[in-house]
Parts: C-alpha cells; sequence; structure tokens
C-alpha cells in the first residue's frame, strides 16, 4: 500500500506558505486587496510546485519499489523525511528502508531491521521508531497507518 498526501496536505501547505507571503505583500505595498490576492496566487503555486515534486518523485521511486519487490514483500511505503532529509520510505517484511533523494545535504540510507524495532509510537505527522537508545523520528503521511502496519508485523514476528 501506498501512502501519498492528499488534498488536504497540499491546501494546508498551500496556507501555510500564502498568508505569511500576503502579509508580506501586503504591508509592503499597503493594500490588504493586494495582500490577499498575492498570498492567494502565491500559496497556489506552492502548493501546486510541491505537489509536481512529489508526482516526479513517486514516478521515480517505482524503480527502487520494482527492485525492492524482487527480494522481499514491501507492506507499504511513501514519501517521507529523516533527520531533515526527504525521500521515499519502504516498510518491507526485513524492516524500514529510507532512500533519500538527490536533493538534500546528506544521501545516506537509512535501513532498520524489524528485529531491532522495540517501540513504535506517533506524535502528529510523525512516527518515532526506538531500536535501542537512538530513537529514530519519521515524518509521513497517515502516521497512524504506518504505527498499525509496523505494529501488526511486530507481533507476527
Amino acid at each position: 500500500m501506498i501512502y501519498k498526501n492528499g488534498i488536504k496536505e497540499y491546501a494546508l501547505t498551500g496556507i501555510m506558505f500564502g498568508i505569511p507571503m500576503g502579509i508580506l505583500f501586503g504591508l509592503m505595498h499597503l493594500s490588504l486587496i493586494l495582500g490577499i490576492i498575492t498570498g492567494f496566487l502565491s500559496g497556489f503555486i506552492f502548493a501546486l510546485l510541491i505537489f509536481l515534486f512529489v508526482k516526479y518523485q513517486e514516478k521515480k521511486f517505482d524503480k527502487k519499489r520494482t527492485e525492492i519487490a524482487k527480494e522481499r514483500k514491501i507492506i507499504c511505503d511513501g514519501g517521507a523525511t529523516i533527520n531533515g532529509n526527504g525521500g521515499w520510505l519502504f516498510f518491507t517484511e526485513n524492516g524500514l528502508e529510507f532512500y533519500p533523494h538527490k536533493i538534500n545535504i546528506s544521501t545516506k540510507e537509512t535501513v532498520i531491521p524489524i528485529n531491532t524495532i522495540e517501540t513504535v509510537n506517533t506524535y502528529k505527522n510523525k512516527i518515532i521508531i526506538n531500536p535501542g537508545e537512538n530513537p529514530v523520528v519519521i515524518i509521513v503521511s497517515h502516521s497512524r497507518e504506518w504505527e498499525k502496519q509496523i505494529k501488526d508485523a511486530l507481533t507476527r514476528s
């Protein structure tokens, strides 16, 4: 199952970008109307660009999905961020595998074997994995569904 962002996430992204931009432009030009218009337009354009980038990443990681599926069962996957690095997270029968996209400071892949996961919790859009002493915080869409899939796999193993 692929967890994807929905219209709600893109609308929220646009709003969170558009409001400050609208305030900035409105104050710069001392015009409430201009602030509202530029805020709406900049938010819409920003959300559209993020949407296009995510669609590009989904298509790009299709190759990786096919490659992984030949070797092991994929339970779920989706876009994710670990330590400020964006990329794609796969949860397979062996554990969590994170592959960053190339537009990052670090392009280090992260693998968390399932037998090292002690606990899994969620907080808002984050899943917190505890493989021993150092928790790993992963930002994902549908964090509760990820948590359920991981906990189900932990009870089976």
